[in-house]
C-alpha cells in the first residue's frame, strides 16, 4: 500500500530532481550573496532584471540540455569538432576562469557560513573545506549524495517567508516591473552585471550537457528535461526575487565595500529574528556543497574533453586520471588564493561581475551548436530559443561595455 502512494514521489524525484538540483546549485553562496548586494544596494530596481531573465535561463538551459541529449557529446568537444582546437581551447579558458573566480567566492561563503555559525574566523575553514569538498568528488558519490545535499537548498525557501514578512511596498515592486527605473551610473551596472552573471552561471550549462549524457537520456527524454529544466530555473529565480525583496527591505547599508556577512543575513530576521546569522550560515553551507562540486567537475569535464581523456564522476580515479587531477588542482590554485585575506562579500559580488563579462562567449556557442542542422539534425532549437540566447549576449555585452565605459 506504501509502495503505491510513494510511487509518485519517486517518479517526479526522478524526473525533476536532476533540473531542480541545478537550478538550486545556480543559487550558491555567491549567488545569494549577490542577489543580497543588489537588493541592499539598488532596492527593487533591477526585479524587472530578474524577471526578464528566467525564460532567458530557461532557454539556454534548455538548448545545452538538448545538446547533450541529441549529439551525446560534452560542449567543448562540439566546439573542437566544429570550429577548431584553438577556440575550443578559448572557451575552455574562459570556462575555467569564470569557474574558479566562483570556486573562490563560494568557498569563501561556505567559511564565512560557519564563522556564523562559531563565531570563528572563516580563515580556519578555508583548509578543512577544500579536503573535506575535494574528497566527496574523488572518492565519494556525488550524484547519490546529492539528493541529501538537495535538502540543503530549501532553507532558502526562508527568504520567501522574509520577504513576505519584511512587509514590502507590493505596489513598487509592481511599478518596478512594469516601469524600470534604470540608473546609467557604475554602481547600477555592476549590480545588473553581477545578478546577471550568477544568473547565467557558465558551468551550469556545461554540467547540463554532461548530466544528460551521464544519465544516458536521448531524444525521448527531451520533453521531460524540458520540464524539469523550466521547474529548476523558476524555483531558483522565485528565491532570487524574495532574496532580494528582503534585502531591499531589511540590510541599510547601501555600500558594497562595507557589506559584512552579518549585514546580509539580515535579510533572514523577518523569520528568523536573532536566528537569522545561524539560518543565513547553514544556507551558505548547505548551498555550497550542492554547487561546488558542480563547479569543479564542470571544469573538470571540458579540460579533458579538449585533451580526450578518460572522464566521469562515475569513474573511479585510478581509470580518469586527468580528469580527477584538474579537480585536484582547481582546489589547489584555490588554496593559494585563498590565502589572502579576501572579504567575504567583496570576492562573492565582485566574482560575479566578472563572470558576467566572460559568458557571452559561452552562450555563444551554445546558439551555433544548438541551430546546426549538421550537428543537431531534425533537432535543432527553434528560433525563439535561439533568439533567447542572442538577447542574452547582447544584454550582457552592453553591461560589460558599459562597465568598461565608467571605469575609463
Amino acid at each position: 500500500m506504501f509502495h503505491h502512494f510513494l510511487k509518485p514521489i519517486k517518479k517526479f524525484r526522478k524526473t525533476y530532481l536532476p533540473g531542480i538540483v541545478t537550478g538550486s546549485a545556480d543559487d550558491d553562496p555567491s549567488a545569494v550573496s549577490t542577489y543580497s548586494v543588489v537588493g541592499a544596494t539598488t532596492g527593487f530596481s533591477q526585479l524587472w532584471l530578474l524577471l526578464v531573465s528566467t525564460p532567458l535561463v530557461i532557454a539556454i538551459q534548455y538548448m545545452s540540455a538538448k545538446i547533450g541529449d541529441v549529439t551525446k557529446k560534452g560542449l567543448i568537444t562540439l566546439i573542437k569538432e566544429n570550429f577548431g582546437r584553438r577556440l575550443a581551447f578559448i572557451c575552455v579558458g574562459a570556462l575555467v576562469l569564470a569557474n574558479l573566480l566562483t570556486l573562490i567566492a563560494d568557498i569563501v561563503g561556505m567559511a564565512a557560513g560557519l564563522q556564523l555559525l562559531t563565531d570563528e574566523s572563516y580563515i580556519y575553514f578555508i583548509i578543512p573545506l577544500i579536503i573535506f569538498v575535494w574528497y566527496v568528488i574523488v572518492f565519494d558519490n556525488y550524484q547519490k549524495i546529492a539528493r541529501y545535499f538537495f535538502w540543503f537548498s530549501g532553507i532558502l525557501l526562508a527568504y520567501i517567508i522574509s520577504g513576505i514578512l519584511a512587509q514590502p511596498d507590493w505596489l513598487a515592486i509592481l511599478k518596478s516591473f512594469i516601469i524600470p527605473k534604470a540608473t546609467f551610473n557604475i554602481s547600477y551596472i555592476m549590480a545588473a552585471l553581477a545578478m546577471l552573471g550568477t544568473t547565467f552561471s557558465p558551468y551550469a550549462f556545461f554540467w547540463q550537457t554532461e548530466e544528460e549524457i551521464e544519465e544516458k537520456h536521448d531524444t525521448r527524454q527531451i520533453k521531460q528535461t524540458n520540464r524539469s529544466v523550466s521547474l529548476g530555473f523558476i524555483y531558483s529565480n522565485v528565491i532570487a526575487f524574495f532574496i532580494i525583496v528582503a534585502a531591499a527591505n531589511t540590510i541599510l547599508n547601501n555600500n558594497v565595500n562595507f557589506l559584512t556577512v552579518k549585514d546580509i543575513a539580515q535579510a533572514l530576521a523577518p523569520l528568523a529574528g536573532g536566528w537569522a546569522t545561524k539560518l543565513f550560515g547553514v544556507g551558505l553551507v548547505g548551498s555550497g556543497l550542492l554547487a561546488i562540486p558542480i563547479l569543479a567537475s564542470s571544469s573538470a569535464y571540458a579540460v579533458a574533453e579538449l585533451f580526450k581523456w578518460p572522464l566521469g564522476l562515475n569513474k573511479k580515479p585510478s581509470r580518469a586520471k586527468g580528469f580527477y587531477g584538474v579537480i585536484t588542482f582547481g582546489f589547489l590554485l584555490c588554496l593559494v588564493a585563498l590565502i589572502f585575506n579576501l572579504h567575504p562579500i567583496r570576492i562573492m559580488f565582485f566574482s560575479q561581475v566578472l563572470v558576467g563579462i566572460l559568458t557571452p562567449l559561452i552562450i555563444y556557442f551554445i546558439l551555433r551548436i544548438a541551430s546546426s542542422k549538421k550537428i543537431m539534425g531534425n533537432y535543432r532549437c527553434h528560433s525563439l530559443s535561439l533568439a533567447a540566447g542572442w538577447i542574452t549576449i547582447v544584454v550582457l555585452a552592453l553591461g560589460a561595455l558599459a562597465l568598461i565605459y565608467f571605469i575609463i
